[in-house]
C-alpha cells in the first residue's frame, strides 16, 4: 500500500507542477492588426536625416498625414524598423503626424566575469511585428481599446543633411 501512496503523491505533485510551468508565457499582449481603420490616410513617407555637426547623430522621420480623422480617435505610436516611438502632432495640423526614430549607436553592455554585474543589462524588448523596410504599424485608441494599422509600401523621400552649424562669431 505504501508505494501506491507513493506514486500518487508523485503524480500529484507533477501534475501541479506543470500546470504552473506554462503561466509565464500566457501573459503576452495581443497585436492583431485591423483591417478597417476609422481614418483615411492622405500622405506617407518615410526620410532618414543625418546632423551636420559631430555626434549629432542620424534617424529616420515616418510622417503620416490623414485625409479622414475622426474626433474619437487618438493616435498612439508608430512602429517602424524594429522600433517603437510614440506619434508627435505636427505644428502645422492634426492631421498629421511624424514619428522619430533617431539612431542609437553606442549601447553600454556590461561583459563581466561576475555575473551580478552583468546582470545590469537591460535585454532587447521583443518587436511584436514582422514588417518590411518600407512597412509601419501605427497604434491608435479608439474608445478606450488600442488598435494596430499596417501601412505598406512607403515612399522613401531623399535624405537630408541638416548643415553645419557656424561657429559663433568674435566680432
Amino acid at each position: 500500500m505504501r508505494p501506491f501512496k507513493n506514486i500518487i503523491a508523485l503524480c500529484t505533485v507533477s501534475l501541479v507542477l506543470f500546470s504552473f510551468s506554462n503561466c509565464g508565457s500566457s501573459q503576452t499582449t495581443s497585436y492583431k492588426l485591423t483591417q478597417d481603420a476609422p481614418f483615411t490616410i492622405d500622405d506617407v513617407y518615410y526620410q532618414d536625416w543625418v546632423a551636420g555637426v559631430q555626434d549629432g547623430g542620424s534617424g529616420t522621420n515616418v510622417h503620416i498625414t490623414f485625409k479622414e480623422f475622426t474626433e474619437d480617435v487618438r493616435i498612439d505610436s508608430i512602429y517602424f524598423r524594429n522600433k517603437t516611438e510614440k506619434a508627435k502632432s505636427a505644428p502645422q495640423a492634426r492631421k498629421q503626424y511624424i514619428g522619430y526614430f533617431k539612431k542609437r549607436t553606442n549601447r553600454d553592455i556590461v561583459m563581466d566575469s561576475d555575473s551580478k554585474k552583468e546582470a545590469q543589462n537591460t535585454p532587447p524588448k521583443s518587436f511584436p511585428f514582422e514588417l518590411a523596410d518600407n512597412d509601419a504599424v501605427v497604434s491608435y485608441v479608439k474608445n478606450g481599446t488600442t488598435h494596430y494599422y499596417k501601412i505598406a509600401n512607403m515612399r522613401q523621400k531623399e535624405m537630408l543633411a541638416y548643415p553645419q552649424s557656424n561657429a559663433p562669431s568674435d566680432n
